[in-house]
C-alpha cells in the first residue's frame, strides 16, 4: 500500500515538472522572440540613422570629418567587413580619430587647434570625391542588407 502511494506521489512529481519544464520553455522561446524583434528594431534604426547621416555627407549637409566619426559608431555593430569596403572613409577616421573634441578641443592652444584643423580639412579635400562616391555605395549597401 505504501509502495503504491509513493508511486503515486512520485507520478504527480513528475508530472508537475514535466508541466513545469513545458512552461519553462515556452518563457524561453518567448523570451528568444523578443530578443529577435529587439535586435532587429535596432537594425532598422541603424540603418535610418546611417541613411541620414550618408546622404547628408553626400549632399555636403554633414562635415565628412563627423560624419565619418558618426558612421564608424553606427556601422561597427552591423559587422567589421562593411568598414574594409569604404576604404576613403576609413582613411579619413584614422587621421581624425585621436583629434580631441569638444571642451579638450577648447582647451587647445589656437595654434595646435588650427594645425589640426588644417591637416583634417587637407585630408577631407582630398577625398572628398571618393568618400561622396562611397557614401552612395554604403546606401546601396544599407538597402540590400
Amino acid at each position: 500500500m505504501w509502495t503504491t502511494i509513493l508511486l503515486v506521489i512520485a507520478a504527480l512529481i513528475l508530472v508537475a515538472m514535466g508541466i513545469y519544464t513545458i512552461y519553462l520553455l515556452a518563457q524561453l522561446r518567448k523570451q528568444k522572440q523578443l530578443f529577435e524583434q529587439a535586435k532587429q528594431a535596432r537594425i532598422i534604426r541603424l540603418k535610418e540613422s546611417i541613411e541620414i547621416i550618408a546622404r547628408a555627407m553626400h549632399c555636403g549637409e554633414c562635415n565628412h570629418s563627423e560624419g565619418v566619426l558618426r558612421l564608424r559608431m553606427l556601422l561597427e555593430p552591423l559587422g567589421q567587413k562593411r568598414l574594409n569596403d569604404y576604404p576613403a572613409m576609413w582613411a579619413l577616421y584614422d587621421v581624425i580619430k585621436e583629434m580631441p573634441t569638444h571642451d579638450e578641443r577648447k582647451n587647445l592652444k589656437k595654434n595646435v587647434r588650427m594645425k589640426l584643423d588644417l591637416e583634417r580639412e587637407s585630408k577631407e579635400v582630398e577625398l572628398e570625391d571618393q568618400i561622396k562616391a562611397e557614401t552612395l555605395l554604403l546606401l546601396e549597401d544599407i538597402k540590400i542588407c
